[in-house]
């Protein structure tokens, strides 16, 4: 039976809720949208935005209720989290309420994680006494109806009569020892309540009464206010859920007796309930999706903010710096703008009208693709600058073109760039060669468009074109200089403020700080370093350096050469914290003519990989001279040794008189050539002085050398410099390899290091990569540029062990502009290499 009554008493409310809403469908139907949109246009912004405000703040008195729960119940919230939680409720509750069931059903659910002695009477109560504020106006009203038994309401007089008489009756019940519904609470937190229940009652008509001297329906305040209150009691005694239906047929009704037609009071509940309901449920609903975002952010380990913040960056960058080639376009070509199919159907966007003047649009257009390249490359100070900027885009839109629309999407972009500001970490912005050619393409577009059509538009040349009506006037071209001097000093102070504050990446030779990290490790490569020629990154443990690598900035590229040297238990920590800090700064990491362990490495931080070529390594324990296939290496020797050739190891420092004999036979090999640097050696003196020099001399005058450097750590012996004069005999280079070996082999050293033979060994399988198989097409014919193959071979003959070397790359990268950035920094980079420290001179 208790079933089937509650079945019936739920139909009951629905079918009342469905009569009353058909009724006002039935009430308005002679009303036309033309009609509503005429009287809304009437109305100023500045009104519109004053009907928000206030919608927002009648809602406010509801939130000191739970403000007052907090207190009463000992909640343990801090104030923000209580004003979020008390927003969401009460305007739920204020859309979509039902005699209270809501209400306690939703402050049960939002405050479950807090302690609670009896779960849902405090709710009830707060319930009971938030209807004391009609209660309290109902009363005033119907005294006052009955004192002015002329007013066109008196017949209304029975529903506040019905509600005064349900609030007694509640009240009394409520008073029974049976449900003792009054128990715990104070009299200081009833007073509170009820305060606040009155107050809010009263916002609400002020409300009311502001939207009806807005739309300019002149009736008495005192009418207002009791058409407001009986039309409220309407909708309690009906127990439509939010009152909708119920109190505004009853207030149609009420305003139609004081003569306001149904265009007018239907006008005015559309506002009323735009402003009251709508939009502070839309703020609700809003704030609901972030907590609930932010609760499955945390459950997921901030992994879904990321996303959503990633995709927000990506979505701002294409409007910004579509926005911008729009704008620019109008300010230029406005006629042909409207042609384009695209925008002759966007007709709320300025872009499809021949503007006032072209200096706005362009000078606008212009920093916003500026701005759109720092919000691209994540620069923190781009943000504030692209806030600024569309700010001012949407003032001159909203006042010069009064278009809401592209001001609304002004707005939605600016609440992506606030949403995707922690995507904007990097301290300085940095223009990559990649980037450049973009920017370069969109610039030029607009630029060189802009000029032709100036050009066409000259006397002698306009009357040769039919379609001359659609491009810019001849005054265009007149004016066109001094609008190419306005954006380029703008865009110029724009492009200055996104570069200030360049803070370098790592930091400049210091030996006394390289020679500590190499004592702990080394490796075939970290000669180089004392070239002077490139920056080092240390990594720190408990503050002292036990990882090193050396670099060289090209663009926004960090070139490291060679593998990190030190501790090679935190290469890996090493590496990402470089990459990270690289990143911060604006620079991506480049390692070049890495080994495949490290290669793996910069694999994990998202890094490919490509196959440089192989190293070749001669096993020193292994090596001789003997057997078929040396013979033409010991025939060398011979003829070598019968020439008076004599092989020796000079030992620095060396005296000026072996410095300047070395330096010609360097002069007249490099026969004019600059040298090389970065991945090899220079000569230099000072850098010549660090090591020994295996030399082949004849009669006092050495014939070649070549600079030997080692590896502790590796336990190699590698060749970095090698020189010779023209007049040396032909396999004079394999005497002096195979007597570095020998050397090599007394010095216990295990491996003699060859260097690396480029390409090769690359791309040779059917599977292998595209730019991998490309560079087995250069490999085998482009001996005309560089002799690739003949350089395998003539390693291949000392050694059959071959060791890959690669490069890696962030995916974020051009593999050509990588390509590129090594061409430009294979030189010496220097004048001068660093003088050495005689406090660290290293035995080799």
């Amino acid at each position: 039976m208790k079933g089937i009554k509650s079945v019936l008493s739920k139909l009951i409310i629905l079918a009342i809720t469905l009569i009353l809403i058909s009724q006002l469908f039935i009430m308005t139907r002679e009303i036309t949208w033309h009609a509503i949109l005429s009287t809304v246009n009437d109305i100023a912004w500045w009104q519109l935005l004053l009907l928000v405000v206030c919608g927002f703040l009648v809602i406010v008195p509801t939130i000191f209720n739970d403000v007052i729960l907090k207190e009463w119940q000992d909640y343990h919230l801090s104030l923000r989290e209580t004003v979020q939680r008390a927003w969401l409720i009460n305007v739920f509750n204020i859309n979509a309420g039902f005699v209270g069931i809501l209400s306690v059903f939703l402050r049960r659910i939002f405050y479950n994680d807090q302690p609670r002695k009896k779960p849902i009477k405090p709710f009830v109560q707060m319930y009971i006494l938030g209807q004391s504020g009609l209660l309290f106006t109902s009363i005033v009203a119907f005294i006052v109806l009955l004192l002015r038994s002329t007013n066109q309401l008196a017949d209304q007089m029975v529903w506040l009569a019905v509600f005064i008489l349900i609030a007694i009756i509640v009240i009394i019940v409520s008073f029974t020892k049976r449900l003792n519904t009054w128990q715990g609470l104070h009299i200081k937190v009833c007073y509170h309540l009820i305060a606040n229940a009155i107050v809010a009652l009263v916002a609400q008509m002020i409300l009311f009464i502001l939207i009806g001297r807005i739309i300019d329906i002149h009736l008495s305040v005192t009418n207002i206010m009791l058409s407001f209150i009986i039309a409220s009691t309407v909708a309690l005694v009906t127990m439509t859920p939010g009152t909708w239906g119920s109190f505004d047929v009853a207030i149609i009704i009420m305003l139609s007796s004081f003569q306001v037609t149904r265009v007018d009071s239907f006008i005015w509940l559309i506002l009323y309930r735009v402003t009251y309901n709508l939009v502070p449920l839309f703020s609700a609903v809003c704030l609901l999706f972030f907590r609930i975002s932010k609760r499955i952010n945390d459950s997921f380990r901030g992994v879904p903010h990321y996303v959503a913040r990633s995709l927000a960056h990506q979505f701002v960058t294409v409007v910004l710096y579509l926005s911008g080639f729009l704008l620019v376009l109008s300010g230029t070509m406005p006629r042909v703008a409207e042609q384009i199919f695209i925008f002759n159907h966007l007709r709320s966007w300025p872009v499809t009208y021949a503007l006032i003047n072209q200096l706005p649009n362009i000078l606008f257009g212009f920093l916003i693709l500026i701005s759109a390249r720092g919000i691209a490359n994540r620069v923190k100070r781009a943000y504030g600058a692209t806030i600024v900027i569309l700010m001012m885009v949407s003032v001159y839109i909203f006042f010069f073109y009064r278009y809401l629309a592209p001001f609304i999407l002004i707005g939605i972009v600016l609440f992506a760039v606030i949403f995707s500001k922690q995507t904007l970490y990097r301290k300085q912005f940095i223009h990559s060669w990649e980037e450049q050619f973009v920017d370069l393409l969109i610039w030029g577009t607009l630029i060189i468009s802009y000029l032709v059509l100036g050009i066409v538009n000259l006397p002698t040349v306009h009357h040769h074109f039919h379609h001359a009506e659609t491009v810019p006037s001849f005054h265009w071209w007149y004016i066109g200089l001094i609008i190419i001097v306005v954006v380029a000093i703008t865009g110029l102070l724009l492009s200055k403020y996104l570069h200030a504050q360049q803070v370098p990446l790592g930091v400049a030779f210091e030996e006394s700080r390289v020679q500590k990290v190499l004592e702990i490790g080394d490796n075939h490569y970290t000669n180089l370093i004392f070239l002077g020629d490139k920056r080092l990154y240390f990594y720190q443990v408990d503050h002292q350096d036990v990882v090193g690598m050396q670099f060289r900035i090209i663009n926004n590229k960090a070139m490291v050469m060679g593998d990190p040297f030190g501790n090679e238990e935190y290469f890996a920590p090493a590496m990402e914290q470089f990459v990270n800090e690289a990143d911060i700064l604006g620079y991506v990491p480049v390692f070049y003519e890495i080994s495949e362990t490290i290669a793996m490495m910069a694999h994990e931080f998202g890094y490919d990989f490509f196959k440089l070529g192989e190293e070749a390594l001669v096993m020193l324990d292994d090596f001789s001279t003997a057997g078929k296939k040396m013979q033409n290496i010991r025939s060398e020797m011979n003829q070598a040794t019968r020439a008076g050739f004599d092989f020796k190891v000079l030992e620095a420092p060396f005296d000026h008189k072996v410095v300047k004999q070395l330096q010609a036979i360097s002069e007249e090999w490099l026969d004019g050539r600059e040298e090389k640097g970065y991945s090899l050696g220079f000569f230099d003196e000072n850098y010549l002085q660090r090591g020994p020099i295996a030399i082949l001399e004849k009669d006092g005058q050495i014939e070649a050398f070549a600079t030997l450097v080692t590896s502790h750590t590796e336990q190699q012996m590698a060749v970095d410099l090698m020189r010779f004069t023209k007049s040396a005999p032909n396999g004079v280079m394999d005497v002096l390899f195979v007597r570095a070996f020998q050397y090599a082999q007394d010095k216990k050293f295990k491996i003699f290091n060859l260097g690396m033979s480029p390409l090769a060994n690359v791309g040779q399988h059917r599977q292998s990569f595209g730019r991998e198989r490309l560079a087995n097409l250069v490999y085998q014919f482009g001996s005309k540029v560089y002799s690739f193959e003949g350089l395998h071979h003539y390693k291949n003959k000392f050694t059959k062990v071959w060791q890959p070397m690669y490069i890696g790359y962030s995916r974020k990268s051009s593999i050509v502009a990588v390509m590129l950035g090594l061409l430009r920094i294979d030189n010496k980079g220097v004048a001068h290499a660093p003088k050495i420290d005689m406090r660290y001179t290293r035995n080799n």
